[in-house]
């Protein structure tokens, strides 16, 4: 991870399904060296109403050593992506908060067999990934087997559509299968399918040696429970850049409990509290120091341990059922319990 820099856009382009890709050059040299296809960048942007916000972003693709790509999708909620589309144009500088590797091609490249698994635009980690490897594959090396299984609402909703049919059909190594909920298949063809993917469709790759996993926290621990029950001996690598809050369902409040309180260890105030923002949120509210970078369970930067009193925890990815044992949880993925007094640890 490294500090705060600017990258300066260098043109915009328009994908399929409300995706634009920016092709952005980053103006420190040693930031550059962390900009790695499959990893991602936080950046700092205002929203439609001018409140600047962080957001991740993969890295797509990096043209050249300073030089990188990422993929954003309209939303039409005001929110940060919104704002990029209308407001980023070749020449403005923008924000970039930190560049981290969570997962690139060298997590993969040495395996015989890897499952990748997107939701929507979660396919920015994969093409990503599979990019890097076709790269390789050119070079002469040895590349695994990769199966791509994409989830989405539409057809036309699916960016890189013809780069990865084209890729499928001239590689040996790779084939892509796209689920569609939305959109009306007539009969099941070799690269579209109607409805979600079955047990049977997430498992015609024998024994993968790993799974990536990309979408929203709500597919990402919804295919985690699936490989843990269907490739258990594999290695599962998961990403996601949404809040777990946003893929929960909606809690409502008992006027008739008390609100949540917090204590924190060491210090003397207790925190009024909301059943509905996460630990990390009202911690972040206080200035009360926390690490955090992806927000959505994968980084394990927010590491806490719940002393007392009840929690909602929702799925997080980056802590094993040990350390849940011992009471450790993630701040962005954990939420205060109504009624009660939480006391946590830092």
């Amino acid at each position: 991870m490294t500090t705060m820099m600017h990258a300066r856009c260098e043109q915009a382009h328009n994908e399929a399904g409300g995706v634009k890709v920016f092709t952005l050059r980053a103006q420190s040299a040693h930031t550059a060296l962390e900009l790695h296809p499959g990893g991602h960048v936080a950046i700092e942007f205002p929203d439609a109403h001018g409140v600047t916000q962080q957001r991740c972003y993969s890295i797509v693709r990096r043209p050249a050593p300073d030089t990188f790509e990422i993929a954003v999708k309209k939303t039409g909620n005001q929110g940060v992506a919104d704002s990029l589309h209308a407001r980023l144009n070749a020449g403005e500088l923008l924000a970039i908060k930190y560049a981290a590797s969570h997962i690139t091609v060298d997590a993969v490249a040495g395996m015989r067999r890897v499952l990748m698994l997107a939701g929507g635009i979660g396919i920015t980690l994969p093409i990503a990934l599979i990019r890097e490897l076709g790269k390789l594959a050119q070079q002469g090396h040895a590349v695994p087997r990769v199966e791509l299984c994409l989830c989405t609402k539409s057809i036309s909703a699916v960016p890189f559509l013809h780069e990865l049919l084209e890729l499928d059909l001239r590689s040996p190594w790779f084939s892509v299968r796209i689920f569609v909920t939305g959109d009306a298949i007539q009969s099941r063809t070799p690269h579209f399918h109607a409805g979600r993917p079955s047990d049977a469709d997430l498992s015609t790759l024998a024994d993968p040696d790993a799974v990536v996993i990309c979408g929203s926290h709500a597919f990402a621990s919804a295919q985690q429970a699936a490989m843990r029950r269907l490739h258990p001996g594999a290695k599962v690598l998961i990403e996601s850049f949404s809040p777990p809050a946003s893929d929960a369902a909606p809690i409502v409040v008992d006027p008739a409990l008390a609100a949540p309180k917090v204590a924190v260890e060491g210090h003397a105030q207790v925190l009024k509290a909301d059943p509905r923002q996460s630990l990390l949120d009202l911690l972040e509210q206080h200035k009360l120091p926390i690490k955090s970078q992806c927000r959505s369970g994968i980084c394990g930067s927010c590491r806490i341990r719940v002393v007392d009193g009840d929690c909602r925890r929702e799925a997080d990815f980056a802590l094993s059922p040990g350390e849940h044992a011992q009471g450790f949880a993630l701040a962005c993925c954990t939420y205060p319990s109504s009624n009660t007094t939480l006391t946590i640890a830092l």
